[in-house]
């Protein structure tokens, strides 16, 4: 299925590919609407297969997030619903991807934990539990707005230290690349695609 889609797309392969090239078994998560999971499908990236997973439960998902799942199940994804970024195990159990994607990580507080920016002790939490569902050489995909604010925010390199993982490269990410691509944070309906104009897309590996 994903080999048919490679093949007729390949109007796009001028397009950077980046850190979007061989992703082949691919995670996604907290994925909101499921737009840039199907946003995927489109593009040549060498997907071999795809699993897309929401926080809400099944039962508060959106009539767009349930077309957009229909769509991935037609194309032979899976999509798992209620699944928390820093407690895979409870939902993907020891299942292991080669590429696991974070589309900006949000948790919609801003009160401090552990004295701490909560979106970064999310995001060190996420990754120390990403890392134990990678393969030998798998990368972890994480986008966010390209500020100094968020910068502060989350703290990437210290999160990546703290997880056992390090940032090999970065990428400048263009959301109009991707196709029917639109943003929601999770718990809102505000989207950091709208409100920014500067994103980028940090790409870890657990160290050696």
């Amino acid at each position: 299925m994903f080999d048919t889609i490679h093949n007729t797309v390949k109007s796009f392969s001028s397009l950077r590919l980046e850190p979007w090239n061989n992703l082949e078994n691919t995670l996604l998560i907290g994925e909101g609407n499921l737009s840039f999971a199907k946003s995927l499908l489109f593009l040549p990236y060498g997907i071999t297969s795809m699993t897309a997973t929401t926080f809400e439960k099944q039962k508060d998902i959106s009539n767009e997030t349930k077309d957009n799942a229909t769509i991935l199940h037609c194309h032979g994804a899976t999509v798992i619903h209620d699944v928390d970024a820093t407690r895979l195990n409870d939902r993907l159990g020891t299942s292991k991807y080669n590429a696991i994607i974070f589309q900006f990580p949000n948790i919609g507080s801003r009160d401090p934990k552990y004295g701490q920016n909560p979106n970064h002790i999310m995001v060190r939490k996420f990754l120390a539990n990403a890392k134990d569902h990678l393969c030998p050489s798998g990368k972890i995909l994480i986008t966010a707005v390209d500020t100094p604010y968020y910068d502060g925010v989350f703290r990437f390199e210290d999160a990546a230290n703290f997880a056992g993982c390090n940032i090999t490269e970065t990428h400048p990410f263009d959301p109009i690349v991707f196709r029917g691509y639109s943003h929601i944070n999770t718990l809102d309906d505000e989207s950091a695609i709208k409100d920014h104009k500067r994103f980028v897309t940090s790409v870890f590996m657990k160290d050696k």
